[in-house]
């Protein structure tokens, strides 16, 4: 049986990911340093071929990528390196088999700004992360790839990577000062549903580029009072703000990332949950784990 492979897969989403694929497919992850089942720097073409040549994969399922936007802007030759290259030559040496795997990018809902929900073709770029996603969804659609534009969060299985809802747990917890932001909003799902609908792209794929999130959205700050609520966390040391207000973040943020996924539930056929169903999914999941797998 020819593997999924997923690319870049030691990280946080394949860390969920990953379990849920194996549980009906065979699986190989990649890793650059992380421990994986192989390893390489997919940024360089020869050990990209050779990974590639290697694992002969039926689908590969691209998670790799930069994405600190800060870090991103001040460097972007290695957001370019980790955002488009990769894509680049995983889509070179797709181009030069007789059956190539199924792509299945993932890209981020930082493309949008101004208000949603948007749809696909509302693109904005206003900030080098975003060029650069961007830059590698088009790479990717150079052959028949699925691009999934998404958020995500939940408890983080993956060491030394921790999502907005540990960052957020565990800050409550500590009585760390939080600042949460009133003027950014989005659409995020659970990594849980995120790697289902991941599953079932894999499955029965189809070309194009799709939002996938939930079916609604609130602001960081809303959802992060809500998080505390259904878990009973105290919030006296989380305060709402803007991001004009902050200094911490060097780099602009767009304000509205909500999407609208009707072309993803139409195509896969799956309907996507609201943002507050999916709050509770993942309350669920900490209360059965208190304490994920991270530092």
């Amino acid at each position: 049986m020819r593997p999924i492979l997923l690319v870049g897969g030691s990280g946080m989403l394949g860390s969920t990911l990953s379990p849920l694929l194996r549980a009906s497919s065979c699986v190989v992850v990649h890793g650059h340093l992380a421990q994986a089942d192989v390893r390489a720097d997919v940024t360089d073409a020869s050990q990209a071929r050779a990974l590639l040549d290697r694992v002969r994969p039926a689908a590969i399922v691209n998670l790799a990528g930069h994405t600190n936007v800060d870090t991103c802007e001040r460097e972007p030759n290695q957001a370019y390196r980790l955002n488009v290259r990769i894509v680049e030559n995983l889509v070179s040496w797709m181009s030069l088999q007789d059956s190539p795997p199924v792509l299945v990018h993932v890209s981020t809902d930082q493309l949008y700004d101004g208000e949603g929900p948007h749809l696909e073709d509302d693109v904005t770029l206003s900030n080098t992360y975003a060029l650069t996603k961007y830059a590698g969804e088009l790479a990717a659609l150079r052959v028949p790839a699925t691009v999934l534009r998404t958020n995500f969060f939940g408890p983080s299985r993956c060491a030394g990577r921790s999502s907005f809802t540990d960052w957020l747990l565990d800050g409550m917890r500590g009585g760390q000062a939080l600042k949460v932001f009133d003027d950014l909003r989005f659409s995020p799902l659970s990594m849980s549903t995120l790697g289902r609908a991941i599953s079932a792209v894999i499955r029965a794929p189809a070309a194009g580029v799709f939002n996938l999130g939930s079916a609604d959205g609130m602001s960081k700050a809303d959802f992060a009072f809500a998080f505390a609520q259904a878990l009973d966390l105290p919030t006296a040391s989380m305060e709402r703000t803007t991001t004009d207000r902050v200094d911490f973040l060097k780099t602009y943020r767009p304000k509205d990332m909500r999407m609208d996924s009707t072309a993803f539930e139409v195509a896969f056929d799956m309907r996507l949950p609201l943002l507050a169903q999916e709050l509770q999914l993942t309350c669920e999941e900490y209360r059965r784990e208190p304490s994920p797998a991270r530092p």
